[in-house]
């Protein structure tokens, strides 16, 4: 402490005496470490501080309401106390929350805060602007006066009537179809009969249709004549007439796409609540006819779905399979329930329905377990065994499944008994099954003619190799002509879709499989070609991997 006193005292007088000489020095305030280095004593000596007893520090607490050591005063002297508690108390009323700002929880407001800001909107004055000194009027006329007919818009009609939708007059019974519009009067009507003079006229057409088929008349002119007045026909015609028409039409083999898909809508009308053998009849004739329409395919194979476990047979499952093999369409709920209850039965087939499963069936419909079953089936009794006593269309069906399996299929693995059918089937079939290769058409005897006279290229106009028959062959390279009948499906979208159909496919993916390059050129388009010189080009294009198939050629005048 006396140190402490001995270095102030030496600030002061050194301040004191050399303000004006020592202008701008700053003499700095020794430290209480240099203050005692100064002094003499250590760097390390103890400070010692004032201090109070516990008995002295709880008094001074029950005296004064605060803490001791806010004072900084020494003990003893009462107006540094006073100040201290002075002091202290402003504290507390500047931050001691108030009984409005008390609250529950923290994210409350309190019970002031919706009305801290309400004197600044008491004293505003609103002012609103006066309305002008200005009166408009807009006379309308409304009364009912037509309009002058050359004023009158043709479509205004159209427009002035009410909206089915909002008509409220007639509500729906309990238990109507959401989807279908309720009409009342018509609900109110009994359905009413085709006139008979329409039936007549029905049945005199159908009767006309068979008599042509039965003399064989199949001129393409006549029965384009009769294409257009089915169109008339069709839209009154129940189910077993619209079959009929379809029949006698693909029987005929008539090459006009509107006839079919026009019978196709009208079946997709009648199919509702047809039979089981009725389904079926639609189904085989619709895959017979090449008619590929995905809303029929739908429609009948929901149907067909609801009747399987009512009276559906054996037969009728295996004929399912086929249409839906043979359109390349898919119905997988369908085809499930059918392998589901038909692979139990593989086991108990007869010959004759072993032949009716088609080998594009076994390849692209069944399951992997459902054609081994079949396959078992077909070892067990022994399909095409032996080869000289077996019909030629039977042998050649089984050959070309023994074609399908050795290259276009890959299983995993197949039973021993089933690989050494196989392995017999194809023996004898080589050795005793003798094919005669098939003639050569109008078109592909033209193409051959352009092909060595004009172009002078060697072509072997017909080969044969295992049981396919391929024409114009040109080393390793085939050409193929396509029928746009017989080999693309019939759909509603056939202006701008050609779709191969499904043993096409297959056939140009076996060729393929042997090593041969498969050139396409359809039938069509040839014969639209007049002079030699543009169907040299053609052939040239068709050669040389330039020519579209699906492109249309410009034609020269005629």
């Amino acid at each position: 402490r006396g140190a402490l006193g001995q270095a102030r005292r030496r600030a002061r007088t050194s301040r004191e005496s050399g303000a004006g000489a020592m202008a701008g020095v700053v003499v700095p305030v020794a430290l209480p470490a240099f203050e005692a280095s100064t002094a003499g004593a250590p760097l390390t000596a103890r400070r010692n501080y004032p201090r109070s007893r516990p008995g002295e520090r709880g008094a001074q607490l029950l005296r004064s309401g605060r803490p001791a050591s806010s004072s900084r005063s020494r003990p003893g002297s009462g107006s540094g106390r006073q100040d201290g508690e002075e002091s202290f108390n402003k504290f507390l009323n500047r931050t001691a929350p108030g009984q409005e700002d008390l609250k529950e929880n923290i994210f409350d407001k309190s019970a002031v805060e919706p009305y801290r800001h309400e004197a600044q909107y008491m004293a505003t004055h609103i002012s609103i602007a006066p309305p002008e000194e200005k009166l408009e009027l807009t006379l309308k006329d409304r009364r009912n006066r037509p309009l002058p007919a050359t004023l009158r818009p043709q479509a205004l009609d159209v427009l002035e009537r009410s909206l089915r939708c909002t008509e409220r007059g007639g509500r729906a019974p309990t238990g109507h179809p959401a989807d279908q519009f309720y009409d009342e009067a018509a609900a109110r009507a009994p359905p009413q009969p085709i006139p008979q003079a329409t039936q007549k006229l029905e049945n005199e057409f159908l009767e006309t249709l068979e008599q042509s088929l039965r003399d064989n008349q199949l001129l393409p002119v006549m029965w384009d004549q009769y294409a257009k007045r089915a169109e008339e026909l069709l839209i009154t015609m129940s189910l077993e007439k619209v079959l009929r028409v379809l029949k006698t039409f693909v029987q005929a083999r008539y090459r006009g796409p509107d006839v079919y898909t026009l019978i196709g809508s009208e079946l997709a009308k009648e199919i509702r609540g047809a039979s089981s053998a009725r389904l079926c009849q639609v189904l085989h004739w619709i895959s017979r006819a090449g008619l590929r329409d995905q809303t029929l395919m739908t429609l009948t194979g929901n149907e067909t779905l609801l009747r399987l476990h009512d009276d559906f047979v054996l037969d009728m499952y295996i004929e399912v399979l086929n249409v839906h093999a043979k359109l390349d369409v898919r119905n997988p709920r369908l085809i499930s329930a059918v392998l589901r209850d038909l692979t139990p039965h593989f086991a108990e087939l007869s010959r004759e329905q072993v032949c009716s499963i088609a080998p594009l069936t076994a390849m692209n419909v069944l399951s992997e377990q459902s054609r081994i079953a079949y396959l078992s089936r077909c070892a067990d009794l022994g399909m095409g065994l032996p080869a000289r006593m077996t019909r030629p269309e039977v042998l050649r069906q089984f050959r070309l499944l023994e074609d399908c399996l050795r290259l276009d299929y890959h299983p995993t693995t197949l039973p021993n008994v089933v690989q050494l059918w196989l392995a017999n089937l194809k023996q004898e079939a080589d050795a005793q099954d003798i094919i005669e290769p098939t003639p050569l058409t109008l078109v592909e005897e033209d193409i051959l003619r352009i092909l060595r006279e004009e172009m002078d290229i060697a072509v072997t106009p017909s080969l044969q190799d295992g049981i396919l028959t391929l024409h114009l062959v040109m080393g390793k390279a085939v050409l193929e002509v396509l029928d746009s009948h017989g080999d693309h499906y019939v759909t509603p979208a056939m202006g701008g879709q050609r779709l191969l159909r499904a043993d096409t496919k297959l056939r140009q993916r076996l060729l393929w499989r042997r090593g041969w390059r498969v050139l396409t050129l359809d039938e069509d388009e040839w014969t639209r070609l007049k002079d030699d010189i543009f169907k040299k080009d053609l052939l040239e294009a068709v050669l040389t991997g330039h020519h579209n198939p699906g492109s249309r050629r410009q034609l020269p005048p005629h």
